[in-house]
């Protein structure tokens, strides 16, 4: 927005006028200091806020659970096959490097976690339909 100076100026909410003082915070004590967002549709939110109040859980905590430890389906499709295909060759580098895994990066280890997860689920689904591809 152009003010008559020809300045660019930030539109401020009422709440943020000059006599407020902006909260302070200390992200160095924080356990968790990192934000994450992602976009979802009216529908998504209505569902995963039922979901969230089912369990009573704060959102945060819930989210955390949700990503970490649910299980997760992979519709295969090119670009998760390359995504998948691009971390083992980076693993596969690493396990070179570094044959008995230790001191492992931790991001690495779950990596790979995951891979064999959805490798797993993927075959598991192969031989219970008869070693159709499904």
């Amino acid at each position: 927005m152009k003010i008559d100076g020809g300045e660019d100026k930030i539109y401020r909410r009422s709440t943020q006028s000059k006599g407020t003082k902006p909260k302070r915070k200390n992200e160095k004590n924080r356990l968790r200091n990192t934000i994450m967002n992602f976009r979802v549709s009216p529908k998504e939110k209505e569902l995963i806020e039922a979901r969230i109040s089912a369990t009573g859980m704060e959102k945060a905590d819930f989210f955390i659970q949700s990503c970490l430890y649910q299980t997760i389906l992979v519709r295969g499709n090119i670009r998760s096959f390359t995504e998948i295909r691009n971390r083992i060759e980076e693993l596969a580098k690493t396990i070179h490097r570094n044959p008995r895994l230790e001191e492992m990066d931790p991001a690495q280890a779950e990596t790979l976690k995951t891979i064999l997860e959805i490798l797993d689920r993927r075959f598991e689904k192969e031989e219970t339909s008869g070693g159709k591809i499904v």
